[in-house]
Parts: C-alpha cells; structure tokens; sequence
C-alpha cells in the first residue's frame, strides 16, 4: 500500500487517522508539527498522501501546502486538508495553493477511508 504522513497537533486525531488508515495496510508516518513534517518529506521520496490539519500553531496548514509544493516539484504527491474549518472562502484558497481535497471533522473513518483510496489510486494511476 501507500506511504501517507499525517500531520495534526491533536493526539487524538493523529491516533484516530493511523488506526483507520494502517487498518487499510497503509504505512503510516505522523507529524504533531508543520515543521517537523517539511524535515519528514525532504527526507522520505515514498510518502504519496499528505494528511494535513489546517489549523495548528506554528506553520499553518496552508504553509504547509506551500512549503510541501516548494520541495515535491515534480512528484505526484497528493494533499488532503483535515479540518474543522467549512467556510467556502478558506477552502477554495486551500485547494488554489494546491490541496487536492478537504475533509471537514469530525469524520466516520469509512468516509476518511473511501477518500483517501480515490486520492491513492489516482496517483497509482500516473
């Protein structure tokens, strides 16, 4: 299966998300910061799924998009934003800085599932 670096400053989100996703057989790499998640996916070709929080303190999730598109120039990374956030406005600019989708919490780990296998299999598809 996948690579996928999940990265959320809440340990309850972070242990949610690699309990749903490693039960898929998927190898699971957390993150609790922006920061520390640039250093993992400079170090790590294999991830092709970042699971971003949009909301945490120090780099944002949408710096973290940024920054994540700065090194992954020509790879088929893709990024989903997990947030609570649904305002119209803050997930267009998401998806403009280059997101490939957003997931609104709380969330049924079915859903969470069946999303992150669209995103996995489009990439596998390249």
């Amino acid at each position: 299966m996948s690579s996928i670096l999940i990265v959320d400053d809440s340990p309850a989100v972070l242990k949610i998300v690699r309990l749903a996703l490693s039960s898929q057989g998927h190898e699971i790499i957390i993150c609790q910061s922006g920061e520390s998640a640039i250093e993992t996916l400079k170090s790590n070709p294999k991830i092709k799924l970042g699971i971003f929080d949009f909301n945490m303190p120090g780099l944002s999730g949408l710096d973290l998009i940024r920054e994540t598109k700065k090194i992954k120039t020509n790879s088929k990374l893709k990024i989903l934003v997990l947030s609570s956030e649904n305002k119209p406005e803050i997930i267009s600019k998401a998806l403009l800085e280059g997101a490939d989708g957003w997931f609104i919490k709380p969330f049924k780990n079915e859903e969470l599932i069946k999303k992150v296998s669209e995103l996995v299999d489009s990439n596998d598809s390249f």
